[in-house]
């Protein structure tokens, strides 16, 4: 236990002294921050438009759209119009608004036909119709005046009108086992988005590394001189659990700077416009950040011994990237089902891969940020979980065990099963 020690110390010192882990360290809450606030700070929306509305509609429809078009809007991202207003037919019309079109003297032209109050259609066309809030501005403003004339006869007025119409939002909060409301649907799809990209982008990279270290070490015959002092087993078991140690490390620098930025939450709302019911994504319970812990630290475990297995096991960087993509793939299943993992917690596929050793680190914790999971399922899925981290580590040591010591070509099948029997 002393010279695993050692060895978790080793690790854990020579990586968190390093630069990339610095530099890893910094970039991730700074490509976030950049992800939640770049939008508030580019604005891409706001400025002007100039739009021919062709009216052929009846009860003075087209009237109430250049009106509701050209209306002060609030917010600095509002789009303001100016409508010039046109008779049909569209046919006398349509080569002309074209040419303008064309020489940029409009941004566009709308057609609301006759039968506008029997179709509920109207015609957009512009230079660039990927503007999304310029069609949905038309499309709320020719609404509400359809709604408007279609209601007219009941002898309510527009204003009664557009409150009869007015959308309904729904805010949506989940109740957790002490009754208490925690996180809307978007802070709980960003905290399930945040799981399941740290868990795969920390395996990918620190996976990898202790793959190339593993090799390295074999290919300078380091290995060698090592184990002459300490045993095989003992130094995978340093090697996974100092990574391990790093990664844990590193995740708590970034939740201590999440709750910092969320204690902020006040301040950044008021500054760049982000509603404070976001940052709920970082305030976990206790109970769901303890399942974060386990799952991660067992999960990590599993993976990173594969890892090192898989770096033993072969004699070149070529080699050892040709097995990257067979590790990484049980993790790409979460991602194949995510939309019914986030979308049904509770459902089957939610239930079955988070009792699957290879993918219950990532899809439990999405699970348990999303709803109660009950105890028995996370009992059964921890349980399942170490038995499945146990007997991978017992089968990676094995083959560390007489990997880190051959060298020649990159073993077969019927050689790796040789090594088991050996070992």
């Amino acid at each position: 236990m002393r010279n695993v020690m050692i060895i978790i110390r080793r690790e854990f010192n020579e990586r968190v002294r390093t630069k990339s882990f610095v530099v890893g360290t910094v970039l991730f809450p700074v490509f976030m921050l950049a992800l939640v606030f770049l939008p508030a700070l580019i604005k891409s929306g706001g400025g002007e438009r100039t739009l021919v509305l062709v009216d052929q509609s009846p009860a003075g429809i087209g009237e109430r759209v250049a009106a509701a078009l050209q209306a002060p809007r609030p917010g600095k991202e509002a789009i303001r119009y100016t409508v010039e207003r046109v008779p049909g037919p569209m046919d006398a019309q349509r080569a002309s608004l074209n040419g303008r079109v064309e020489k940029k003297e409009i941004d566009g032209y709308v057609v609301i036909g006759a039968d506008v109050l029997k179709t509920s259609q109207v015609a957009y066309r512009a230079r660039d119709v990927t503007k999304l809030q310029v069609v949905q501005d038309i499309e709320g403003a020719v609404t509400a005046a359809v709604q408007q004339v279609r209601l007219a006869g009941s002898g309510m007025t527009p204003a009664q009108v557009a409150e009869l119409v007015r959308d309904v939002d729904v805010q949506a909060a989940r109740i957790t086992g002490d009754g208490q409301e925690r996180g809307n649907l978007m802070a709980t799809l960003i905290a399930s988005y945040v799981i399941l990209f740290l868990f795969v982008q920390l395996i990918t990279l620190y996976g990898q590394n202790a793959m190339r270290s593993v090799l390295e070490e074999k290919n300078n015959r380091i290995v060698e001189v090592i184990v002459s002092s300490v045993k095989p087993m003992h130094l995978m078991a340093g090697k996974v659990l100092g990574l391990a140690s790093v990664v844990l490390f590193q995740i708590g620098i970034w939740v201590a700077f999440g709750a910092l930025l969320a204690s902020q939450a006040g301040f950044l709302e008021r500054r760049f416009g982000i509603s404070a019911a976001a940052f709920s994504a970082v305030k976990l319970q206790p109970s769901v950040v303890a399942i974060l812990l386990v799952f991660f630290t067992f999960g990590f475990i599993l993976y990173a011994a594969m890892y090192a297995a898989a770096g033993a096991s072969v004699t070149s960087e070529q080699e050892a990237q040709q097995l990257t993509f067979p590790l990484m793939l049980p993790l790409f299943i979460p991602m194949v089902f995510i939309v019914p993992v986030m979308t049904d917690p509770l459902g089957t596929i939610a239930r079955t891969l988070s009792l699957i050793p290879f993918t219950s680190p990532v899809v439990m914790p999405m699970r348990a940020v999303a709803t109660d999971v009950p105890a028995w399922e996370i009992a059964a899925a921890i349980g399942l979980l170490v038995l499945g981290m146990l007997g991978v580590v017992w089968i990676a040591g094995k083959i560390y065990r007489v990997g880190i010591l051959s060298t020649g070509k990159k073993p077969s099948m019927g050689e790796l099963i040789r090594w088991l029997r050996m070992a």
